[in-house]
């Protein structure tokens, strides 16, 4: 897993010059196949408040996803309802990725998406 804090207005390929928010991307992986959900961060969150705020997703590393459903289930009210929807979108994703994976050859390799993420991460946390 993953999360990654960036600035919108650095990104390619967005054209909206009135946005100044920070926001923020969560990867969750299984194999070669990943799930992926965006989120906004607080004005004037710092690193620190990133690590912080995502620490509570590191009980997950290793489940596979009946385990992590189950997870989920059992505490939402440690993830609260805004992480609680992000996950829920990442994994939904992964779910559908995986489902596809058998069928699709046009899928970025992990090295490509973590150099790209990266290109334009102002704080990155994996766990």
């Amino acid at each position: 897993m993953e999360i990654i804090r960036y600035d919108m207005r650095k990104l390619p390929f967005i054209e909206c010059e009135q946005v100044y928010r920070y926001c923020g991307l969560f990867k969750i992986s299984c194999g070669h196949v990943h799930g992926f959900a965006e989120f906004e961060l607080p004005e004037g969150s710092h690193p620190p408040d990133l690590v912080q705020w995502a620490s509570v997703f590191r009980a997950l590393k290793g489940m596979d996803i009946s385990q992590v459903m189950h997870y989920m289930k059992q505490h939402q009210t440690l993830l609260g309802n805004e992480r609680m929807l992000f996950l829920h979108e990442a994994v939904s994703h992964l779910l559908l990725n995986l489902e596809q994976a058998s069928t699709s050859d046009d899928r970025l390799s992990q090295e490509e998406i973590r150099t790209f993420l990266m290109q334009y991460a102002l704080t990155y946390y994996s766990f």
